[in-house]
């Protein structure tokens, strides 16, 4: 047996179709319980099927499988493992050059011309590299079978541990949450003194169905990741610089995916739903979906193809003008959009046996603004890059999201049982000028808050996004978190 197997690892080179499933399998090992089998099985298929279809077109220059093999790993572990390679080439002095396309495409493709040359001239049966990386896979695929067989075998998690000055209330109720994030959407004085538009109909109409609307709330940064990290924190962050850097970026999005709120609230059973832009731990954000079930994303995310996608696709079409490529990812935030609003509808009308919260990220008013007040389609060229100045298409678009906003609301007081708290409010405020204006504009934001108590004496007219869910639990879960003092960061590109 032993004898068979050493001669299997020196003569077959099957090292090709081990490494996607060691990269697949231990992606379900490190996010265990949130990666269905059969998701797992499809995409492990698909690795396969590339890798057996790129090692065939080698075998055409080296007419031998071993080399053909060969060089297909590299191509493979190169699009596996490109995300840690990019991510690791940021922190190296010079990363600023060496992090970039425009570099690492190049190189990568000389490394790959001599690389296939070197296998090209190599003579014998290759036997020693077969076996090293044969066997090299087998082990870390058992390795990570081991530990997710161990992380099966385990009883049900408990709920999260509290986070620090947090505590328990046991005796709490725990209504449904919906925290329904508007982005960009601008608090009615920043839409009255800027934009020359009164929102008073939409904030009654609020006011008539039960909600407390802050008259002069602010967010606390003035860009998407750094204010949702901070308001699902409820803290500020503890940036580097006074930009939008990657390494602060990234800060933001691991604050986002492993937030306080979030800690409290699995502590206390409540089940997340995730309809948002960004990722929880173990639930990846809902946005450019592909034909992959969306969460194998979190074995798919550093791939090359999924970086590629993410930062070069959109610059790519656009410099080719290619008008279908543009029109396919100018509506895919619409196409988002629409998901999410459907996600959220429908989880509203499930009954659950615990209690839920529900993170809804709608890009609305968010550019590109796609409809007018009446629900009439903008044509493609006025949402295209440069557009976002518009104001007045802004208003238009933002007067129609009134309208999905109140509907949804309705839908879920009318499907929720018991009382739910709900959370309606934008992240920042309008920001796209021609003119420079006072940078207190580009925090105005509109939050609006549902209580089943119906008690809003906690919060002040001004009150920022930090504290927002400090009072909520502070009213709702007999928490004593004191408030933080309320301040702007301006962040510049």
């Amino acid at each position: 047996m032993r004898t068979q197997l050493l001669h299997f690892l020196r003569t077959k080179p099957v090292f090709l179709y081990l490494l996607p499933v060691f990269f697949v399998l231990h992606g379900c090992m490190e996010n265990y319980d949130y990666i269905p089998l059969k998701d797992a099985a499809l995409l492990t298929v698909l690795y396969l099927g590339s890798s057996l279809i790129i090692s065939l077109f080698f075998w055409l220059f080296y007419r031998d499988f071993t080399k053909a093999n060969l060089a297909t790993i590299l191509i493979m572990a190169f699009h596996f493992f490109f995300g840690s390679l990019y991510d690791a080439l940021q922190k190296v002095p010079g990363g600023s050059f060496l992090g970039k396309y425009s570099f690492i495409l190049p190189a990568a493709a000389v490394v790959f011309v001599i690389a296939f040359v070197i296998i090209k001239k190599r003579k014998g049966q290759l036997s020693r590299t077969k076996f090293y990386l044969n066997s090299l896979l087998l082990i870390l695929i058992t390795a990570d079978s081991f530990l997710l067989l161990g992380k099966i075998m385990k009883k049900e998690k408990p709920p999260g541990d509290l986070p620090a000055g947090f505590s328990n209330c046991d005796s709490c109720q725990t209504p449904d949450i919906y925290f329904i994030l508007a982005d960009e959407y601008a608090g009615n004085t920043e839409l009255k003194e800027i934009l020359k538009f009164d929102n008073s109909t939409f904030l009654n109409e609020l006011t008539q169905r039960k909600f407390h609307v802050l008259p002069n709330s602010s967010s606390n940064y003035n860009y998407t990741p750094f204010s949702m990290a901070s308001i699902l924190n409820m803290d500020y962050l503890q940036l580097q610089a006074t930009n939008r850097g990657a390494t602060d970026l990234t800060y933001a999005y691991k604050q986002i995916k492993t937030s306080h709120l979030l800690q409290f609230l699995q502590h206390h059973k409540y089940r997340l739903h995730n309809f948002s832009i960004f990722d929880f731990e173990g639930q990846p954000g809902r946005r450019l979906e592909t034909f992959l079930p969306a969460r194998t994303r979190l074995i798919t995310a550093q791939t090359f193809l999924s970086r590629a996608e993410k930062n070069l696709f959109f610059n790519l079409v656009t410099r080719l003008r290619s008008k279908a490529a543009i029109k396919r990812q100018t509506y895919v935030y619409r196409k988002n959009n629409e998901n999410i609003y459907k996600l959220t509808w429908d989880i509203a009308s499930k009954k659950t046996t615990h209690p839920k919260f529900v993170y809804t990220h709608l890009e609305m008013p968010h550019y590109p603004y796609y409809y007018d007040k009446n629900g009439v389609e903008q044509p493609l060229e006025k949402l295209q890059e440069g557009y976002q100045v518009n104001q007045a298409a802004y208003v238009e678009y933002l007067q129609y999201c009134n309208k999905q906003y109140l509907a949804l609301i309705d839908h879920i007081l009318q499907s929720t049982p018991t009382p739910p708290i709900i959370v309606l409010m934008g992240d920042h405020g309008f920001r796209h000028f021609t003119t420079p204006v006072d940078p207190k504009y580009h925090f105005n934001n509109l939050t609006a808050v549902l209580l089943p108590s119906g008690d809003y004496r906690s919060f002040t007219d001004s009150l920022t996004s930090v504290n927002l869910f400090r009072v909520i639990l502070n009213s709702q879960y007999r928490q004593q978190l004191p408030l933080l003092k309320d301040s702007t960061s301006y962040l510049q590109d």
